[in-house]
């Protein structure tokens, strides 16, 4: 099955985090996905949103995952966040010869998981899920900053009980939450 992967403002706000754990979680995850030599590349498709100059982790993520045959598109640099949408990544992955239809499945991860990864971001899990497409969003590769919490893990599961919530009364019980790489359904070879 053709899977695409979203890589919200993957960086996030680490002068916010209160330990390296919950970002080094994130990053070990994608690398996971990035060194399985399994994976159909031809199948499976990376897009992340523009990437922090700071975030030297995910640039060179970026590179090994196009060293490994990987196809990671980018935001053109200019882009910003109002235009990122379900026909911007369409255009974007015809590009690349990635054609989304109705059999693609798509993996939300990055910062603020009840907001941006569900909606806040019209690429966000929502808007997927709407629009007739297999959804899953991948909770090691993602993080919350925008719930209050003493630490990174209060702030996690208030985001994570957020989501559900968010989830209910948006009625997408479709949207499959995962939280072992086995659960992603990557395309195999």
């Amino acid at each position: 099955m053709k899977t695409l992967i979203l890589l919200l403002d993957f960086y996030g706000h680490p002068t916010l985090t209160t330990d390296q754990y919950s970002d080094n979680v994130r990053y070990s995850a994608l690398t996971e996905i990035l060194s399985s030599t399994n994976i159909d590349k031809e199948n499976c498709v990376l897009f992340s949103t523009n990437i922090n100059p700071r975030d030297f982790k995910l640039k060179e993520l970026k590179n090994i995952a196009r060293l490994n045959g990987f196809k990671f598109v980018l935001a053109y640099s200019q882009d910003n966040d109002d235009i990122f949408s379900i026909n911007y990544l369409k255009l974007r992955l015809l590009e690349i010869n990635f054609k989304l239809d109705e059999g693609t499945q798509v993996i939300v991860t990055g910062t603020n998981t009840s907001g941006c990864v569900f909606k806040t971001k019209k690429i966000g899990a929502y808007h997927w899920i709407k629009s007739g497409y297999k959804t899953k969003i991948y909770l090691p590769m993602c993080a919350e900053y925008q719930h209050k919490g003493i630490n990174d893990f209060e702030r996690n599961l208030n985001g994570f009980a957020q989501l559900y919530k968010n989830i209910k009364n948006n009625k997408c019980f479709e949207i499959d939450i995962c939280k072992d790489f086995s659960d992603l359904e990557l395309p195999v070879l």
